[in-house]
């Protein structure tokens, strides 16, 4: 007699990471938590301690690869806005430097695309702006293109590491993500 095999397929609906990151005070800008971080780079962002553990970008890299398959996100605290700003930006430097095969040549690239301007919350072309609010006054939209800018530099300056080897070779466990779209959106650069 033929064994019978019962195959049950149960469509389970996995939850997004958010940002386990709940230390970062009252500081926002357009809705987004201005956190800590581990940096070098100027900017508006306090220097994180070792107290506060992982900073948001690395938490962003350590869930970059699980949330880009996500086409959707429940926004639960203003850290999970920010940890959306980092990965959308992660999701464009895997796309620039998809076109590069040293880090050299991409480190060059990246350098260039952290110093252009974005669109901020509230103007044509940012892509989620029904998840931010639009910045009240002036002071509130510099607060947010300058922590934008200090977290796209940061993110340049760790994310080379992870995308290319020692030897110079590119990581295919990581550009394999550069077609990925989290939630379907992307951010690009005027």
């Amino acid at each position: 007699m033929e064994d019978i095999v019962l195959v049950i397929i149960i469509n389970i609906s996995m939850p997004a990471y958010h940002s386990r990151i709940d230390i970062w005070g009252d500081r926002q800008a357009c809705g987004m938590a201005i956190m800590n971080l581990e940096t070098s780079v100027r900017g508006p962002a306090y220097i994180a301690t070792k107290e506060d553990g992982m900073d948001i970008i690395e938490e962003a890299l350590y869930y970059f690869r699980a949330n880009v398959l996500f086409r959707n996100f429940e926004v639960k605290t203003p850290c999970d806005l920010t940890l959306v700003v980092v990965t959308l930006y992660i999701q464009l430097c895997l796309k620039e430097c998809e076109k590069y095969p040293t880090e050299a040549e991409a480190k060059r690239a990246l350098t260039t695309l952290a110093l252009k301007q974005f669109a901020i919350p509230g103007e044509p072309g940012f892509p989620l702006s029904a998840m931010f609010t639009r910045a009240e006054n002036i002071e509130e939209s510099d607060l947010f293109r300058n922590y934008y800018r200090q977290l796209r530099e940061e993110v340049n300056k760790r994310i080379l590491g992870r995308l290319y080897h020692e030897d110079g070779s590119k990581n295919k466990w990581w550009q394999s993500f550069s077609k990925r779209k989290f939630m379907g959106k992307e951010i690009t650069a005027r």
